[in-house]
């Protein structure tokens, strides 16, 4: 969203690369920029245990690693200071934890999945757009690969995919209110992820960099089954059986359900052996503390139920429409149709059938088109996914005893008439 004429603008400011370009460019541009660092980290929630990656390196006691977290408030201060624009500090550690923590451990002890990274770009907005009255700015800014386009014509507001597809974010975007939209200027939409490093090496600009550790998926990496550990009473460790839901087969016992997450491998037991690398958590019982394993091969799906459905502006509800979906920030996007139901549910129908599972809790956003100049329809959260088997969702492969009692049907010859 171009501006012409001078603005005031509150900057969402990490200290990270994106922001630090970003709020060069619309400084830059004219306007009055102010560099706004959100501290998700307090003492006052967060009492942690000495935690280490696989290197023996001694991890930082934060919530969470690479979910939108400042490397500390000074070094972002001073990221500012270098840029000559006045840094503000919000403390917003009790809304990260409401938000974000408590669902990502309330999830992982249910057996659901989750995408942090949504939710807390959502908060971060919200959270500037209140700054943003109180110091009566006119826009705020995210350093988001995207671009947010109003239609004039249609009184409309919507996101677009970014110009760098590798790169783009609009899927983090993808659920934002249009009043929030309203209000937002992106000044890297129009950019490439290597013309903004360029910049920055360039001008000699001070920024941070994520780790590999804070690059990896949240709900997978291996430390997360502890972090949820400290935060939960032992009573609420689930123990039970890893169970082959195809075969029925017991694999092992685990200490709790909290230290598996959904689409999980290299699965271990209680005693610590390792399953065969190739099972993945399909699903878990919490009543009865029992992990679901499979092989992907055996796992299909051409059908998602989502619910919480929200759409963009314009969207014509009306009748199916054709969409490209796409449930990781970096996944790809895979063509379906759009059937929208009641009560903010919808359902969304494959054009081919996929290997694997999208799992319970993880959010879907969809699209009009897969490449550039791509809309955000909607966005929704997987309820569950399967295929039509006799008229009924099928979530997990057919268990052994089923496939036998299958192919034990006698085969019809349709052609074969009686008279």
């Amino acid at each position: 969203m171009e501006q012409k004429q001078k603005k005031k603008i509150l900057m969402g400011f990490s200290g990270s690369l994106d922001s630090v370009v970003g709020a060069y460019l619309l400084k830059k541009q004219g306007h009055e920029v102010y560099a706004v660092g959100i501290n998700f980290f307090s003492e006052d929630y967060e009492t942690l245990a000495d935690r280490y990656n696989e290197k023996g390196e001694l991890l930082p006691r934060v919530p969470f690693q690479g979910v939108f977290l400042l490397p500390g408030l000074e070094k972002v201060k001073k990221y500012a200071e270098n840029l000559g624009i006045p840094f503000y500090a919000v403390q917003a550690a009790d809304a990260y934890q409401h938000y974000v923590t408590d669902k990502v451990v309330g999830c992982r002890v249910g057996g659901r999945s989750f995408s942090p990274k949504v939710i807390a770009s959502r908060l971060i907005i919200e959270i500037l757009k209140d700054k943003a009255k109180q110091l009566n700015a006119d826009f705020l800014g995210t350093g988001h690969y995207a671009k947010v386009v109003k239609n004039k014509s249609l009184n409309s507001i919507n996101v677009f995919v970014s110009n760098d597809l590798e790169n783009d974010q609009s899927y983090l975007l993808s659920s934002i209110d249009p009043d929030s939209l309203e209000k937002m200027i992106l000044p890297l939409s129009d950019m490439r992820r290597p013309e903004v490093v360029k910049i920055a090496e360039t001008l000699n600009l001070d920024y941070w960099e994520k780790t590999p550790e804070e690059k990896s998926p949240l709900m997978h990496r291996p430390l997360l089954g502890e972090f949820v550990e400290e935060r939960i009473p032992r009573k609420m460790y689930k123990s039970g059986n890893i169970i082959d839901f195809k075969n029925e087969s017991i694999l092992g016992d685990h200490e709790g359900l909290h230290l598996f997450g959904l689409g999980d491998n290299n699965l271990k037991t209680k005693t610590g052996t390792f399953i065969d690398k190739d099972y993945h958590v399909i699903g878990c019982r919490y009543s009865a503390g029992i992990v679901y394993a499979g092989y992907q091969e055996d796992l299909k799906y051409d059908t998602i139920v989502l619910m919480h459905v929200k759409y963009a502006q314009g969207a014509d509800l009306s009748q199916p429409i054709d969409v490209y979906i796409k449930s990781r920030e970096r996944g790809e996007k895979i063509p379906a149709t759009l059937f929208p139901l009641n009560n903010r549910y919808a359902e969304l129908k494959l054009k081919e059938m996929h290997k694997g599972l999208i799992y319970q809790g993880e959010f879907i956003a969809f699209y009009n088109r897969s490449g550039t100049m791509g809309r955000v329809v909607g966005a929704g959260e997987v309820r569950t996914c399967g295929y039509i088997d006799f008229k009924d969702l099928r979530t997990f492969p057919k268990k052994r005893e089923e496939i036998e009692a299958d192919e034990e049907k006698p085969k019809v010859d349709i052609y074969s008439f009686k008279f």
